[in-house]
């Protein structure tokens, strides 16, 4: 009898401990959640458009080199449609008729789909670099969005300014720093912070 209770004690104290164990194990940091890294495909497979496409405006216009948003991809291009460039551009089919998908954000559904009035650039197509590319935009753990700067942009200590964000006022300099699981770019707010500051990325688009 004495034996039973005793062995029925240890094994009370066995759960009561493994229950203590489980409680006090530490949540996982979200530094060490590795970046999402998506790839931005407003076409299927047959190279029509994407059902989950949300076509916003139809243009023509032409196309006159690779996409400097989207430097990583051969099938991104940079267009104009009247006085607008858009870019990126993604090309692919609609009912057989070649088309580019102009997307407005990484981020977003949403496209304006441009029909070509000319031949497509094909020796100014950019060259397949994925992933060494920088991302066309990135998605910040503070839950800031920027998109790659094209052109001239300025500099901060003696790094390009790559990213600006929404709102107009944040932008990322110098290139993503990929030596963790989780991605951290140098956030900069000139018109709030003396320094820039590192953050996570949380998705990066390309």
């Amino acid at each position: 009898m004495k034996r039973s209770l005793g062995i029925s004690a240890y094994c009370v104290l066995v759960t009561a401990l493994a229950a203590t164990m489980a409680v006090a194990q530490p949540a996982p940091s979200p530094e060490a959640t590795p970046t999402d890294v998506r790839l931005y495909l407003p076409f299927d497979v047959g190279g029509g458009l994407n059902r989950a496409v949300v076509v916003v405006d139809r243009v023509s216009g032409e196309c006159f080199t690779g996409s400097l948003a989207s430097p990583g991809r051969p099938d991104a291009f940079r267009c104009t449609a009247g006085n607008r460039i858009l870019d990126p551009c993604y090309q692919g089919f609609e009912a057989g008729q070649p088309r580019l998908a102009c997307a407005r954000a990484s981020w977003s559904a949403e496209v304006t789909l441009l029909t070509p009035t000319k031949e497509m650039p094909r020796a100014e197509a950019n060259r397949p670099t994925l992933p060494a590319a920088l991302p066309w935009a990135v998605e910040l753990a503070d839950g800031t969005r920027c998109a790659l700067l094209t052109g001239a942009t300025a500099a901060a200590a003696g790094m390009r300014v790559n990213y600006g964000c929404e709102g107009g006022d944040a932008y990322v300099v110098g290139e993503p720093d990929r030596s963790l699981p989780r991605w951290r770019v140098l956030l900069w707010m000139p018109a709030r912070d003396i320094a820039a500051r590192l953050v996570g990325v949380t998705v990066a688009w390309w």
